[in-house]
């Protein structure tokens, strides 16, 4: 797969591990990221309990890797894990309770790379 290293992508995503839209969302940046692609993966709404510590433990859809390991490996190998500021303060998540490569913000970072020109996605 050719290098994209000038490319950027924002997935935004509002369902939980109980929905198997969140390991479609984290395949598919995993995948970018993969080939070269900066990405930002931006949790909204129920999407926050996914930055939980144990938040997707046991969340499995076949044929999809289990939800904890696809936000692991994405957070581990370059992946932005955006949690929404709001959003988690609705659902008592504090940063000390997210998962490694949590940045609990509002939507500006978010916003700088679509200014910027990045490619969406949303889930």
């Amino acid at each position: 797969m050719p290098e994209n290293t000038n490319k950027k992508l924002v997935l935004t995503l509002a369902h939980n591990a109980n929905d198997d839209k969140a390991t479609i969302a984290f395949t598919v940046a995993n995948a970018a990221l993969s080939s070269g692609m900066e990405v930002g993966v931006f949790l909204s709404s129920d999407g926050v309990e996914l930055s939980r510590e144990g938040g997707c433990d046991y969340a499995s859809f076949q044929p999809f890797k289990p939800a904890s390991e696809l936000v692991e490996s994405f957070t581990s190998n370059g992946g932005v894990l955006w949690a929404c500021m709001p959003c988690c303060k609705q659902r008592g998540l504090i940063e000390e309770e997210t998962v490694d490569g949590t940045i609990i913000v509002g939507a500006g970072p978010m916003l700088e790379w679509l200014a910027a020109g990045a490619s969406t996605l949303s889930y």
